[in-house]
């Protein structure tokens, strides 16, 4: 089994690639979802509250809006929040994978954070979305209602373009319309690069 991740910076369109490996099939595991599970655990919970204050929302649950203006305007204290949450998502993941790959010669796996979890180190192949800053920006306003100042927060607390593309085996440019999204992942189920045969 290979495990292929999918990763890249917020709004470069990690989604649309899933969401077509999906669509034919393949198996993915969303390291966001798993990222949800993650804060439901009590035990991390309690970790979140005792650095954070009381974040919990009606339903008990942490409330994650309120978490990410304090971890996305603050640098140490993202680090503080991943250093709590990160070794149960990547252990999740890879229970997920091991399960998976009893029944499937690829699983991947989206994460926007692979190489802050140092998944990076626990895949097969890598493959980056890409498109320019001010694209991204574009995206995060119109489908995460941001305002310009809090989707730059949110790059800004991410892992420069170019650190993705120096350590990607292999680049889709999202740039363009979806169709063209489309085809590239295609030529590259095409291919299987990762099986050692392009």
């Amino acid at each position: 089994m290979k495990l292929i991740a999918i990763t890249g910076g917020i709004a470069t369109g990690k989604s649309v690639v899933s969401r077509y490996l999906r669509n034919l099939e393949y198996p993915v595991i969303d390291a966001d979802e798993i990222g949800h599970k993650v804060l439901d655990l009590d035990n991390v919970k309690k970790k979140i509250i005792a650095e954070f204050g009381d974040l919990l929302n009606k339903d008990g649950k942490i409330d994650r809006k309120k978490l990410g203006t304090i971890v996305f305007s603050d640098r140490n204290k993202l680090q503080i929040l991943d250093s709590i949450t990160h070794p149960k998502i990547v252990k999740m993941i890879e229970d997920e994978a091991k399960k998976l790959g009893k029944m499937n010669d690829e699983v991947f796996v989206e994460a926007a954070v692979l190489f802050e979890m140092g998944m990076d180190k626990r895949v097969d192949f890598i493959i980056v979305t890409y498109c320019p800053d001010e694209l991204r920006i574009q995206r995060m306003i119109s489908r995460d209602h941001l305002t310009y100042e809090e989707a730059m927060k949110r790059l800004k607390a991410q892992l420069p373009a170019s650190e993705y593309l120096k350590r990607a085996d292999l680049v889709i440019d999202t740039s363009n319309k979806v169709e063209k999204t489309l085809e590239q992942i295609f030529d590259i189920l095409k291919k299987k690069p990762w099986s050692g045969k392009i």
